[in-house]
C-alpha cells in the first residue's frame, strides 16, 4: 500500500507541475509578457519562471500566488488542466 500511495502522489505532481507550466506558458504569451516581465510582476526570479515552465521547478503556494496575481488568475486556475 505505501508503495502505491507513493507512485500516486509522485503521478499527482508530475500532473500538476505540467498543469502549472502549461497554463503559465499560455497566459505569459497571451497577455504578452517575457518571461522576465512576469518575473518582475509577480517578484520572482526570471530563472524560476523558466523552470516552472519547465517542468523542473517546485515551486511553493506563495510563489504560485505571486505568479497568478501577476496574470490575472486565480492560483487554482494556474494548477487546472
Amino acid at each position: 500500500m505505501e508503495r502505491e500511495s507513493g507512485a500516486m502522489w509522485q503521478s499527482e505532481l508530475k500532473e500538476l507541475k505540467i498543469n502549472l507550466s502549461e497554463n503559465v506558458r499560455m497566459l505569459r504569451g497571451s497577455r504578452g509578457f517575457s518571461q522576465e516581465q512576469l518575473a518582475f510582476e509577480a517578484g520572482v526570479d526570471r530563472t524560476l519562471v523558466s523552470k516552472i515552465e519547465r517542468t523542473i521547478a517546485n515551486p511553493t503556494l506563495e510563489v504560485i500566488t505571486k505568479l497568478a496575481v501577476a496574470l490575472g488568475v486565480s492560483a487554482a486556475r494556474l494548477l487546472k488542466q
